[in-house]
């Protein structure tokens, strides 16, 4: 019986030891500030940015680790859940709306790296005036591209829009359509392939180039470009920790905008603050 009591302190005194030398073993996550391992979601474009500039952020004394997603959208929530540091492939506008819809908190860094644009683009005519009446011209479905793309049409002269409205413009916000034009919600990845059926589509520069097919070639681009930054997107109250602002300026560097304009032939524009 006595023996027994013994044996029993000594389980519990072991178990109590082993308790204490597990919590003086954990090792605490490190805080925003003192970060030098750097996760950030990408997309298969983004992802040859953040590789142009990991030598230079590595000299700056951090890494990253690059990791891919399918979605602008998957990007954003990973970033708003915590489950990466930061990412990079929308523009500002995506982001501020992301935040609207989603009660999100996030914050592009500073400096901004590029911008790039969208053009009106067909494989039947050579101008404007070219369009026909009831031509068949796609756009993208989302909502914020679906805006930057009826102020392009409007710019170019297409059609005329509702200026009582002062939100996000909708098919339905068309007040004056000359050409009597249908105008094709889609995907936004669908639109350069819409090219081959249709009169005409409203695309990215970057869908064009990832097609093979020459962006510089648009009938019309953007006027408002530079108002669509993109650049490194983090958690509100991360956009002024140093891995942040090494990493924004790291993509900027000289070795990065080369990388890129050779990669992209030119699709996207440094951001000139």
């Amino acid at each position: 019986m006595k023996r027994n009591f013994y044996l029993s302190k000594v389980i519990v005194i072991t178990i109590l030891v082993l308790g204490l030398l597990g919590c003086g073993s954990k090792k605490e996550e490190p805080s925003s500030e003192e970060k030098k391992e750097v996760s950030i979601a990408v997309t298969e474009i983004s992802e040859v940015s953040l590789k142009a500039a990991e030598s230079e952020f590595q000299n700056k004394g951090f890494k990253e680790k690059l990791i891919l997603v399918d979605s602008n959208v998957a990007l954003l929530k990973s970033i708003n859940d915590g489950s990466v540091d930061a990412g990079m492939a929308v523009h500002k506008a995506f982001m501020e709306k992301f935040n609207r819809e989603n009660n999100g908190d996030l914050v592009m860094v500073q400096p901004y790296t590029y911008y790039t644009g969208i053009g009106l683009y067909s494989e039947k005519y050579k101008s404007l005036d070219e369009i026909p009446q009831k031509a068949r011209i796609s756009i993208m479905n989302d909502a914020m591209n679906m805006d930057k793309g009826l102020r392009m049409l409007e710019d170019a002269g297409l059609i005329t829009l509702d200026k009582s409205k002062n939100d996000q413009y909708t098919l339905l916000d068309i007040k004056e359509n000359p050409r009597n034009i249908e105008i094709i919600e889609m995907d936004q990845a669908q639109t350069v392939k819409s090219l081959e059926e249709l009169d005409g589509a409203v695309v990215f520069f970057t869908h064009m180039r990832n097609a093979g097919k020459d962006y510089t070639t648009y009938l019309f681009r953007d006027q408002d470009a530079k108002d669509y930054p993109i650049a490194l997107v983090v958690k509100k109250g991360n956009e002024n920790a140093p891995w942040a602002v090494a990493l924004a300026e790291s993509l900027r560097s000289e070795e990065a905008a080369k990388v890129i304009k050779e990669y992209f032939g030119g699709v996207f524009t440094t951001y000139e603050d």
